[in-house]
């Protein structure tokens, strides 16, 4: 469609503001949760390095994507042709999208760093750590690369937000599919990194899945990330204003993959602990191994039975004291408790307080 025959009242701006504006809150979500689990009273885990990065890199997304939206927003012409901008606004426009290029790269490669962070802390291997040093220096190499490249993309540098200034600029489509492919391929390598590790740990095949999956579920970033190829070709596009929507909304995305992935591991175990809680506040459940209407593993439920039998002998014995205690006022209370203890009181008592958690012993 050319310029002329497009319709100059068409608008995406509606989908520019609701599609920039979901990710804040969860990346708020996602990462103040994270503090909340590592500042509780409770926690045994103080701040470490990867803490604070997450947190830097949660504060550089959130400024990027709310500074990105307002300085391109209308008047400044994102969501709308081009043709029906004035040439100041349209100035305006090219200057915004000029620097907010920059927090893009910043934003993915601190998350990408946070991450790793975390690995080189949980991880002790030696080998495995100058893995992650290694990975750490390629991807500092990558962000001076891309902002060298970004930064002097036109000469003179005020070329690339004022056409009418003279001289040369890079090829866009080109400088941005070498940004976005390497972008893939470190996404890729990081997130599949600790697997190998996870997969020697010496622990039962169902926790190694849970433990991978955990690591890797942001290779759905990937899946951004992928997206974002298809549609890179809009930066050489004359009506950049309104073709380059759908790659600002997945540049927006992209990063809010990683805080997921980066928080992830802090998460699900409070997550799952609190599910389970929510589900047994709902009544008995019948689960595999497990006996019905008790949660008793079956390897445990002699020892559970002859501790309920006991329990009722014992209230029963009580009882009858009790009521013999009522008849015969002769009788003091200190030898009731005499033949409490006779007859197996203290070992009721130690029964009394075993039932009360079937499963916190074995048998």
């Amino acid at each position: 469609m050319t310029e002329a025959n497009v319709n100059l009242n068409a608008s995406r701006v509606t989908a520019v503001i609701v599609c920039y504006s979901v990710p804040i809150p969860f990346m708020l979500l996602f990462t103040g949760l994270r503090l909340f689990v590592k500042l509780r009273p409770s926690s045994r885990n103080p701040m470490a390095l990867d803490d604070y990065m997450i947190i830097g890199a949660t504060v550089l997304h959130i400024d990027r994507t709310m500074h990105q939206w307002s300085g391109l927003r209308p008047p400044y012409g994102f969501g709308r042709h081009k043709a029906a901008l004035p040439e100041q606004e349209l100035e305006t426009f090219m200057l915004g999208d000029y620097v907010f290029s920059h927090f893009y790269n910043f934003a993915i490669a601190s998350t990408k760093l946070a991450i790793l962070a975390l690995y080189y802390r949980i991880f002790s291997t030696k080998l495995f750590q100058r893995i992650i040093i290694g990975t750490a220096v390629f991807i500092f190499l990558w962000i001076a690369a891309m902002e060298i490249g970004l930064g002097l993309q036109c000469v003179p540098v005020a070329k690339a937000w004022d056409p009418n200034v003279k001289g040369d600029c890079l090829n866009l489509v080109a400088f941005s599919y070498f940004t976005n492919i390497t972008n893939l391929v470190t996404d890729i390598w990081v997130f599949l990194l600790p697997v190998p590790i996870i997969l020697r740990l010496h622990i039962d095949r169902k926790r190694k899945l849970e433990l991978a999956g955990i690591f890797t579920i942001g290779l759905l970033t990937c899946a951004i990330s992928i997206a974002r190829l298809t549609v890179v070709v809009s930066q050489g596009s004359t009506d950049f204003t309104w073709t380059g929507v759908p790659l600002g909304i997945l540049s927006v995305y992209e990063p809010l993959g990683g805080i997921l992935c980066a928080n992830l591991p802090f998460l699900y175990k409070h997550a799952t602990s609190v599910l389970k809680k929510v589900v047994s506040s709902f009544g008995p459940v019948q689960t595999e191994g497990m006996l019905p209407e008790t949660g008793v593993r079956r390897p445990q439920y002699l020892l559970w039975k002859r501790k309920q039998d006991l329990s009722m002998q014992s209230e029963s014995e009580w009882s009858r004291l009790q009521r013999d205690t009522d008849k015969n006022t002769s009788t003091t209370m200190s030898e009731v408790r005499s033949a409490h203890a006779a007859d197996g009181g203290h070992e009721i008592e130690e029964s009394r307080s075993m039932i009360q958690d079937p499963r916190g012993s074995e048998p």
